[in-house]
């Protein structure tokens, strides 16, 4: 099945007024849902009019991929928690290495994330940039705008040529909350029991329309949920209570932590009810405080030097994942290196000299912060930025292509256009694939689009449309963890 094929038979249902009462019910589905970004949240998180289609063909690499490079990273993550020359680089902080010495009461360093990378249009390759395992969001906007775009004319028009099939992360995301609290809770659990769940966050994030999306969802699966800011817990040694002004104070079994660690570090401290309760093992939180080693840009680092102690960790298939689809990256630092093969006198001079094929990225930023694209940088600003990423922990990474597909817009002013954009892809992993843990699994893909190299919504520097996955009715090895459009 051949995607651009795809593509133009969606273009084709197009015409003006088609486009315009299709942004016109976009529109105003995401904006009855909250689904904005950009700093101001003044932009619609998906303004193209047509949703990201893949192939069977895409997927049958993305999916194995995604689970063994989930899995080399959670072995190394695990490692990091006993192996200071593993863990040194990370540059921990007194209160986060206190933090990462707390048992969560399951394996693991996280066992929810999400994988940022880029994939051929043919299947031909896929690389993986980042590893985002602290607290990723998009899921829910994607499942809400997979609802928003089958009720859409053209695509039910779409649809009876091109059947699809499409991710419901949500399902997979509130079945792996119950089940690392059931491991949590022991011989204690009982059959068919489940826990009072908070999504905990600061109420000024921008996803908060999310969090109330996936308590929707988690409520109409039968299992009781609030979405509360930090401020409205409460701990008295034995339990942790969410208080949401005017209602009662309700028992919390289980959070789902949306708050980022070193957002929380910067307003509180491990006196936090919060942090006091998972420490005395009195509450079931995923992720984990202990993410901090599979959700920065060093893991990358860590698993593409094969010269590390992090390489023997790994078996033989995951080693041919990390090298097949983990682009070479290296912590900033002074000293000898690889590259190719061939050895590397001096890192910092390679760096310097080759900057129209690499990457400078702070390692514990997000949203695109900090960012520098070599070959969009000047010589002046690339060695101001090579100096700075010697004060604290840095990576450089190499240029790995960017597919680009084109998309339908519809502006009053404009009318109807199409466009290329750059394309990401983004599969979800979960669970950790340690011994006596929750087995991994890596299932859907989350898309970002944009006119620029940087791809990110949070920034406003792009649009996230729903994935779907087209199927040519011959292979039904997706079934599991797909559901027809239209089903449910």
């Amino acid at each position: 099945m051949d995607l651009q094929t795809v593509v133009a038979a969606y273009h084709d249902l197009l015409d003006e007024a088609s486009a315009r009462d299709t942004f016109q019910r976009l529109d105003a589905a995401i904006r009855r849902r909250g689904m904005l970004v950009g700093k101001n949240r003044d932009r619609l998180v998906c303004e193209v009019l047509r949703p990201r289609f893949i192939v069977p063909s895409q997927y049958a690499v993305l999916q194995p991929a995604s689970e063994l490079v989930g899995r080399a990273i959670q072995k190394v993550g695990a490692a990091c928690l006993t192996d200071e020359t593993l863990l040194a680089p990370y540059a921990l902080t007194p209160v986060e290495r206190e933090l990462l010495a707390m048992d969560p009461g399951y394996m693991g360093a996280a066992l929810f994330g999400r994988l940022d990378g880029f994939l051929a249009a043919d299947g031909s390759w896929c690389w993986f940039v980042e590893s985002n395992l602290e607290s990723p969001a998009g899921i829910a906007y994607e499942d809400a705008l997979v609802k928003d775009f089958l009720a859409l004319p053209v695509m039910q028009a779409f649809i009876r040529d091109y059947p699809v099939q499409v991710f419901t992360l949500w399902k997979r995301l509130h079945a792996l909350l119950l089940d690392a609290w059931r491991v949590w809770s022991g011989p204690a659990a009982n059959a068919g029991s489940v826990p009072n769940v908070a999504i905990v966050d600061y109420r000024s994030a921008a996803t908060w329309p999310e969090f109330e999306f996936l308590r929707d969802r988690f409520r109409a699966a039968g299992t009781p949920t609030v979405v509360v800011d930090p401020s409205e817990l409460s701990y008295d040694g034995k339990q942790l209570y969410a208080t949401i002004p005017g209602q009662a104070s309700l028992p919390i079994g289980l959070v789902y932590r949306r708050i980022l660690q070193h957002e929380f570090l910067a307003r509180s401290d491990l006196s936090h009810p919060l942090v006091r309760a998972y420490a005395d093992g009195r509450v079931c939180v995923v992720n984990p405080w202990r993410s901090k080693p599979v959700h920065t840009k060093l893991i990358m680092a860590l698993l593409s030097d094969a010269e590390n102690s992090a390489a023997t960790l790994l078996n033989e298939a995951e080693h041919a994942a990390v090298q097949a689809h983990i682009p070479w990256t290296r912590q900033v630092r002074p000293g000898p290196t690889t590259y190719q093969g061939e050895r590397v006198v001096d890192l910092l001079d390679f760096v310097l000299r080759n900057r129209d094929r690499l990457v400078l990225k702070p390692n514990d930023e997000y949203g695109g912060s900090g960012v520098l694209l070599g070959w969009e940088a000047s010589e002046a600003q690339w060695r101001g930025a090579l100096a700075a990423a010697l004060h604290g922990p840095w990576v450089v990474q190499e240029r790995v292509p960017i597919p680009q597909e084109e998309y339908p817009t519809w502006r009053p002013e404009t009318g109807l256009q199409i466009a290329p954009r750059n394309v990401d892809s983004d599969p979800c992993v979960f669970g950790a694939g340690l011994p006596g843990g929750l087995p991994i699994q890596a299932a859907g893909c989350l898309t970002r689009i944009a006119s620029t190299a940087l791809l990110n919504v949070s920034a406003g520097g792009g649009a996230a449309p729903p994935t779907f996955l087209l199927t040519d009715g011959e292979d039904d090895s997706f079934q599991a963890v797909l559901y027809s459009a239209n089903g449910g």
